[in-house]
Parts: structure tokens; C-alpha cells; sequence
């Protein structure tokens, strides 16, 4: 609360104080007590064009915007040191005053570009200016200039100057685009296969949804969160706004696929200049670790049920859930690479918090919307009660078995883009005993005793492809993998409650979930112990609330016992077309309204991982 009055403070010293700097400059003083109009008055004095009066109700370029004005004020009345331009970027609440009401601070002559003295009395000013509005490019130009010489003709104003009002303009541009309207995004990862391709560069529509407004403006432009290479941040915390989209022309449908700031990027852990990785889920996985290593002198429960999980270690996890938070605190840990299962990660930096603008940025398909009921049954989903049909750009994990002297067409199917190799080897079934699931009844394993002439591929494709490929000479069978609620395999990979709510209580796998409700704006829920687990979060982290359960079992919001909670916003239920590489709402949960970023557009370069483009995909549509 107090840098707000702070700020506040500064703003009325600020702006009370422009009426004497526009009777030093000719003007009337009552001009300056008029809201807006004492604005487009100062831009006439400094000699900016009356435009740029839209760059002020513009969060983040209108702080861009000010600090060129507050540097020409100065200069109007010879201030060109360099302690002038620093107090005047720095602390224009205190030197504006001063220039104001200091009898003995009067207004000079404008500078005369045909004259050199007064040329080389902007050559620094210049270059500071350049520098606090670009940091690193503008220190990067000024090194050019000092190499190549500051040009030295009449009635022209230096390059720096030069360099400085048309790079200032084009970042306020460039910021006002990517804020407001289209802003670039890469695919890092197959989640999204294959609509989207690792490679892609597309553009996120802002517009349709509505641009939200920056909630920390006060930040390097062009860079997320971190300046690139270290881990200081690229914005201030300390001032920062609450959430406000202005309006768009669609609401967010089913099947949009949208961008949006990763709803459990709050607490992220720091590791090699990577702040992405989940806090919540290492926490879990490494108390689980340490659990098994302590209590069992194993870290893999290969041979424990699930039971066994629930009824031992839930009841000391938060002991070793807190021990888990502090070691990575302390800089340790254990993290495995969900892309390489044998790669680990022993060290980290501690953890960071992120505001949720600064929060990564994720890129999903809309499968459920504010009020929707969703329900996955042996991988198939249900809106509303009703089956979802499947689209072509979905793809699965299909076990496929097939004679030796048989093979898929891997090489036409790879150039199709039809079908992901996740294993890409073959080997001999023999007399070895194959666990797979079974058709006829999802919720169970089968096990199948194949033949030494057999082999075995683990293939990702879309069901289409899965359906031919059962029509190939030799094909035994191709069966989509499906995980029955209660399956335990994620044990297997000392991962615990991995699955949304991430709680014992609930035995939701990938492909068998819910049925779980999605919050709207304005729904009121019963509180109890299944919808305490399932909307806790929601309540308290994306809502701002503060919640405890009493000993008897009761429910305390805000200091005040409820049986109860109604929403303040609407949340959505976001997954992969990668039904099984894809780490989404199955894993985290709900996507609040306020961390929509907008919407996929259209693809404007794609480029191959392994290398190469591919031109088919250039500037087609995201649908």
C-alpha cells in the first residue's frame, strides 16, 4: 500500500508543478491544472508532435514516452549535464519542482543544430536518453557511434539524436503492437503435434479476446521475465496493476487454441538460466523420493500398490514435503527431465515468483469452457455428457505388433507427417510376457504371451493412420494405449500425483478423468471435502483469498466461516492435441480468465528441428 500513496504523492507534485513550467515558457498558467489539455500544451512547448498525447493512456509506452519529454523539458532550460538527464529519468518528481519554482532557473535559447557547440551539448544527453529507453541496443549504438564519430553538419542534429527519436519511436510502435495487438510465439515442444509442429513461429491474436493490460508495466521492452543470460528481472514488482482486459470481438469458444501464462508458473524453481520448471510438482516428487529412499532403502516402489502409497506416506507428507522445499531453497534437489528419463538435474538456484504476466507462456486447444462438465472416459471425451468427436489433427500412443519380416512405411508416413515415432526400434516379443491394456475392458490390464516371430513398436499417430496401419500383411494388431483410473505406472517414475487435483483421494489417470466441473464467473459451490481438494487452488491462489479448514472440519475464508464459495471469474480446460505428450490441465488444472493471452492466428515461418523449412506450412492458419 505505501508505494501506491508514494506513487500517487509523486504524480500530484509531478503534474501541480507543469503549471510554472508553462508560465516560464510563455504559456498560461491555468493550462497546466487541465487534465489531457496540459498534456497536449507540454508537447507543444518540448516540440513533440500532439499525436503522441495517445501514447499516454498506453501502459508501459506512455512510461517510454515520458521519460523523452522529461529529458526536453530539461533541456529547455539548460540542463544538458550528464546529473541533469540522470535526475530528470530517475527523479523527475524532485527535478521538475526545481526547475519550476527556482527563480534562478530560466528558460535559454533553443538549441541551434547549425552550430556545433550547441550540437555537442546533446551529443551525451542524447545517448542517455537512447540508453534508459533501450538499455542494451542503445548502449550497443552509442559504442557504434563513439567508433564511427558523431556527424558534425550544419542545420542536422547529431546521430545519436537521430538514432534516438527514430529507435524511441519504433519501440513505442513495436511495444504498442505486441501489447495490444499480434505478438510472436515460438513451439518449443510436441504437445500440440499436429496441429502445431516443433519450429513453428506464429502470431498470437490478442485482439479477439480482448488485450489484456500490462499488470507490471514498469519493464525492459521485449524481454519476458529475466534479462536473457541472468537470472535479474526484467520488470518491478513493487508497482504493479490489477487485472483489466479491454473488450475483444469473440468470447473463447471450445476448440479455440489458445495462449495463455501457465496458470502453476507462480513459484517456478531456477536451474541453468530455465525458470519453467514446476515448483508444486518437484516438491511432490522429491518428497516422494526422499520417502521411499528413507523408509524402504528404495527408491522405486516397483513391487507397492497404491494403497500402500496412501496409507504410509500421505500421513507424513507434509514432513517430507517441507523438507523437499527446503533443499531446493538450500540449491538442491532432484528434477527429472520429463525428455529424458535418465537425465537429472542435482543442483538448483533456489525459486522465484512471478506475477502473472511475467508467467511462461503456454499454448493449448480450448476443449471446455466456464460451466462445462468434462469427463474422460478410456481416453474419449465428454463435454456435457456428450462424446466429443475426435479431430483429424488429434494423435495418440498406439502399442503395434507385427511379424519380423513385416515393417510399417516409416519413411512415407514420417514425409505425411502422419505418424511421431516415439520408439523407433524393433525388437523380438519371444517368450516374454507383454503387458498391454485391454480392449474389451480399459479399466484392466491384459497380458498377452507373443511368439518369438512377433515384434513391438510404441508408434504416435492419429487414429486414421492407426486404422490403416492395422490393414498392413503381417499386422497382428495396433492398440491405443490407455491408462485405467488407479494405474500406478507413474510410481514407476518416483512421480506422485502427478494427475489434477494431485491428491490420493482421487485415482484420475491421463485417459480416465473426472467427471470435474469448470468454475464460471458467478458459481457458487458447496464446500466439502471432494470440492475442497479440487477448487482449493483456484480459491486461494488465483482468486487471492485467504482459507484454512477449522478442527472440526469447517471451511474459514477471509476470517469468515463459509460452507460455501462463489466465483469472481470464469476458467477454462485447456490439453494437447497430443494426447499423451502433452503436459496440460490433466496436470495442473483450471486456466483462470485472467491469464488468457489470446489466440493462435497463423503460421509465418516454420522450421524443421533437425533442419531445413518447411514451406507448406508458411502462412497457413491455426485451426
Amino acid at each position: 500500500m505505501i508505494p501506491y500513496i508514494l506513487l500517487v504523492l509523486m504524480i500530484i507534485i509531478y503534474f501541480t508543478s507543469l503549471w510554472k513550467i508553462f508560465e516560464k515558457n510563455g504559456r498560461k498558467s491555468w493550462e497546466g491544472f487541465i487534465p489531457g489539455y496540459n498534456i497536449y500544451i507540454w508537447l507543444k512547448i518540448i516540440k513533440k508532435p500532439w499525436w503522441w498525447l495517445f501514447f499516454f493512456v498506453i501502459p508501459f509506452v506512455n512510461l517510454i514516452v515520458t521519460i523523452g519529454c522529461n529529458v526536453e523539458t530539461a533541456r529547455l532550460f539548460g540542463k544538458y549535464s550528464v546529473k541533469d538527464t540522470i535526475l530528470m529519468v530517475l527523479l523527475p518528481w524532485y527535478y521538475i519542482p526545481y526547475l519550476a519554482f527556482n527563480k534562478n532557473v530560466l528558460v535559454v535559447e533553443p538549441t541551434d543544430w547549425t552550430k556545433k557547440e550547441d550540437r555537442e551539448k546533446r551529443f551525451f544527453h542524447d545517448h542517455l536518453t537512447l540508453f534508459f529507453i533501450a538499455p542494451f541496443v542503445g548502449h550497443a549504438l552509442y559504442v557504434v557511434i563513439r567508433i564511427l564519430g558523431s556527424r558534425d553538419k550544419k542545420n542536422k542534429r547529431t546521430m545519436t539524436c537521430e538514432w534516438t527519436n527514430a529507435l524511441g519511436f519504433a519501440i513505442v510502435a513495436a511495444s504498442i503492437i505486441r501489447s495490444f495487438f499480434f505478438e510472436a510465439f515460438t513451439i518449443p515442444t510436441g504437445s500440440m503435434e499436429k496441429t502445431m509442429r516443433i519450429g513453428d513461429y506464429l502470431f498470437v491474436n490478442k485482439v479477439k479476446y480482448g488485450p489484456k493490460l500490462p499488470q507490471t508495466p514498469i519493464s525492459i521492452p521485449f524481454v519476458h521475465n529475466r534479462i536473457p543470460g541472468t537470472f535479474v528481472p526484467s520488470f518491478v514488482d513493487w508497482f504493479s496493476s490489477d487485472y483489466k482486459r479491454i473488450f475483444g470481438y469473440s468470447e473463447i469458444n471450445r476448440d479455440d487454441i489458445m495462449v495463455f501464462n501457465w496458470p502453476v508458473g507462480d513459484t517456478v524453481i531456477l536451474h541453468n538460466d530455465v525458470i519453467a520448471h514446476d515448483y508444486y510438482a518437484i516438491v511432490r516428487d522429491q518428497a516422494l523420493k526422499d520417502y521411499l529412499s528413507q523408509v524402504t532403502g528404495n527408491k522405486y516402489l516397483r513391487n507397492k500398490s497404491l494403497d500402500f502409497i496412501k496409507e504410509n506416506f500421505q500421513s507424513e507428507y507434509s514432513k517430507y514435503s517441507n523438507s523437499a522445499r527446503q533443499s531446493i531453497l538450500n540449491g538442491g534437489g532432484l528434477y527429472r527431465n520429463p525428455s529424458n528419463q535418465d537425465v537429472t538435474i542435482n543442483t538448483t538456484k533456489g525459486i522465484t515468483t512471478l506475477p502473472i504476466d511475467k508467467k511462461e507462456n503456454y499454448i493449448k486447444r480450448c476443449v471446455a469452457i466456464a460451466g462445462d462438465t468434462i469427463h474422460i472416459v478410456n481416453n474419449e471425451l465428454f463435454v456435457n455428457s456428450k462424446k466429443e468427436k475426435n479431430k483429424e489433427e488429434l494423435i495418440f500412443h498406439y502399442h503395434f505388433y507385427f511379424e519380423l519380416g513385416n515393417t510399417i512405411p516409416h519413411k512415407k508416413l514420417d514425409e505425411d507427417h502422419e505418424i511421431y515415432i516415439n520408439q523407433h526400434h524393433r525388437y523380438p516379443m519371444g517368450e516374454k510376457v507383454i503387458k498391454v491394456l485391454d480392449n474389451s475392458n480399459k479399466d484392466s490390464l491384459k497380458y498377452i504371451d507373443k511368439l518369438v516371430n512377433y515384434g513391438h513398436e510404441l508408434i504416435i499417430c492419429s487414429p486414421k493412420t492407426a486404422q490403416r496401419l492395422s490393414q498392413y500383411p503381417g499386422v497382428d494388431s495396433v492398440v491405443r494405449e490407455v491408462t485405467p483410473r488407479g494405474y500406478d505406472f507413474m510410481f514407476m517414475q518416483e512421480r506422485y500425483c502427478p494427475i489434477f487435483p494431485n491428491h490420493p483421494d482421487f485415482d484420475w489417470s491421463t485417459d480416465n478423468f473426472g467427471p470435474l466441473i469448470i468454475p464460471n464467473k458467478g458459481w457458487e459451490v458447496e464446500l466439502n471435502d471432494s470440492t475442497w481438494i479440487l477448487y482449493k487452488r483456484a480459491i486461494e491462489v488465483y482468486e487471492k483469498n485467504e482459507i484454512r479448514r477449522t478442527n472440526e472440519g469447517g471451511f474459514v475464508i477471509n476470517n469468515q466461516e463459509v460452507d460455501s464459495y462463489t466465483f469472481k471469474q470464469n476458467y477454462y480446460w485447456l490439453m494437447g492435441d497430443n494426447r499423451h505428450g502433452s503436459a496440460d490441465s490433466r496436470f495442473w488444472g483450471f486456466v483462470p480468465e485472467d491469464h488468457v493471452v489470446g489466440t493462435a492466428s497463423f503460421v509465418w515461418f516454420s522450421k524443421h528441428p533437425e533442419g531445413g523449412v518447411r514451406w507448406n506450412r508458411i502462412f497457413s492458419t491455426v485451426e
